[in-house]
């Protein structure tokens, strides 16, 4: 069986307390860019004057392909990290459709990239022996079984993904930003 780690990070830290501060500050990132999603959605259907009728679509879309495993970014909003007690440090995967979103959850604090495949060769940059550390440190974290039976399984984004805005609720929150 082959190891297929894309987005592996690692967290410098051993302390609950400390990842849950990480995870809950990046997790307003992740409902924003979740909100964009379903805004950019609306606009491409024309729905945006209907919000309601938009979201239904959106729905709809979900159920038929994400909710299913099929892949579709633009109605896919979730972003689930899954981590793993090693040692004095946390390692984790992240379950995500959009690449950008992973590459902003690695410049939290205490975040690093910790990627690790065996299929082939491992990137530039990476020193065997650093490959090899990392390929003894998923085996230990993982085992045989799959990531989200091992770990700690956090989603940050809303259950379905966003709820339409409509106009005057956006220009409250923004009054309430002022």
């Amino acid at each position: 069986m082959s190891t297929k780690i894309y987005n592996g990070f690692s967290v410098a830290t051993d302390s609950v307390f400390q990842l849950m501060e990480t995870v809950n500050s990046f997790r307003p990132y992740i409902r924003a860019e979740g909100q964009k999603v379903l805004n950019a959605f609306l606009r491409k259907t024309r729905t945006a004057e209907e919000p309601f009728k938009g979201w239904m679509m959106w729905m709809d879309l979900r159920a038929r392909t994400v909710d299913k495993g099929i892949r579709a970014p633009g109605v896919d909003t979730d972003f689930q990290l899954v981590f793993f007690p090693d040692g004095d440090r946390i390692l984790g995967i992240a379950f995500t459709e959009h690449d950008r979103w992973f590459r902003r959850w690695l410049r939290q604090p205490l975040v690093s990239e910790y990627r690790y495949w065996d299929n082939t060769d491992q990137p530039n940059g990476i020193s065997r022996k650093e490959w090899e550390r990392r390929n003894e440190a998923w085996d230990r974290v993982l085992g045989t079984e799959p990531p989200v039976t091992r770990g700690l399984c956090i989603d940050l984004h809303e259950i379905g993904g966003p709820c339409p805005q409509d106009k005057a609720d956006r220009k409250w929150k923004k009054k309430m930003a002022v």
